[in-house]
């Protein structure tokens, strides 16, 4: 089965996942439960998201992911699917970012034209639940979507999706968020093995940033919180109504039918409050199915 490239964009915790082989392509294994393993190690040079080039604070994070998925068919052309997952994060500068998320994620593929790769139909819901270094950081996220992918031309393959993220925050409702996306994928192979892949992601809705802690005088209100997590005067501040851009490049070499490695660069910036706080990412990644 061809893997997917698989884009993490930071702040919103959004997953830029151009999903186009498992939208496409019959399941493989009807009825089996199977593992995957994904390993990605991303350099973030605005990790803590502040609008000042000085506050900017950079990190090294590696994400793992084990995921457990059953596949079912539900018709002719119609399939469904089920799955366990845990991931997380752990940070080589920032470890109060650290976490583990347990979780699930079910859906539906409609296979549409006359071959299994011409396009689908999907849609599915995530939930997790994020254990922080920090208490206050804790979390449950709900992720409704739906997408549509298609081939356009001699393998070239368009992705179109929708997705709704909503963040409940156990301990401080500085860290609930809650945002709609929209997103646009494109891969091309050059060869068997090799697949570019170009997104583009827009997001509306409340964002996470850190801005230098003003004066101890000044009233912490519901949208602010004073922490140390980047062992400098900053305050976690969140803006109801933000847009997030995001435009990712990425390259997919497949080993072997169960395993294959990726490399990508993610620019992303939010604006919001009349200022703009952007970031650049780079990723390296492994995925392989057990």
């Amino acid at each position: 089965m061809k893997k997917a490239i698989k884009m993490c964009t930071g702040v919103a915790l959004i997953s830029f996942t151009a999903d186009l082989a498992s939208a496409q392509q019959a399941p493989l294994w009807l009825g089996d439960w199977y593992p995957e393993i994904d390993l990605e190690v991303r350099y973030d040079d605005n990790i803590n998201r502040s609008f000042d080039g000085d506050g900017q604070k950079s990190d090294l994070i590696f994400q793992p992911e084990l995921r457990i998925e059953q596949q079912f068919a539900l018709g002719e052309r119609l399939f469904g699917y089920t799955a366990g997952t845990l991931h997380g994060e752990v940070h080589g500068r920032y470890n109060k970012l650290n976490f583990i998320a347990p979780g699930f994620d079910v859906g539906v593929r409609q296979l549409v034209g006359q071959q299994p790769e011409t396009g689908a139909l999907s849609a599915g819901l995530g939930m997790w639940y994020e254990f922080h270094n920090q208490d206050f950081r804790f979390g449950a996220t709900f992720q409704p979507r739906v997408s549509a992918d298609f081939e356009v031309a001699d393998a070239l393959t368009l992705s179109l999706f929708y997705q709704y993220d909503n963040r409940f925050a156990s301990e401080n409702s500085v860290y609930d968020r809650e945002g709609h996306t929209i997103g646009l994928g494109v891969a091309v192979p050059v060869s068997e093995e090799v697949t570019v892949m170009l997104g583009y992601d827009y997001r509306n809705g409340s964002v996470l940033v850190h801005e230098p802690l003003p004066d101890l005088g000044v009233e912490i209100r519901g949208s602010r919180f004073p922490v140390d997590t980047f062992r400098d005067r900053y305050e976690a501040v969140r803006y109801r109504d933000a847009d997030t851009h995001t435009l990712a490049l990425g390259v997919q070499y497949e080993v072997s039918l169960y395993t294959s490695l990726r490399g990508g660069i993610v620019y992303e910036e939010i604006r919001a409050n009349n200022d703009s706080y952007p970031s650049m990412q780079l990723l390296v990644g492994l995925s392989h199915m057990l």
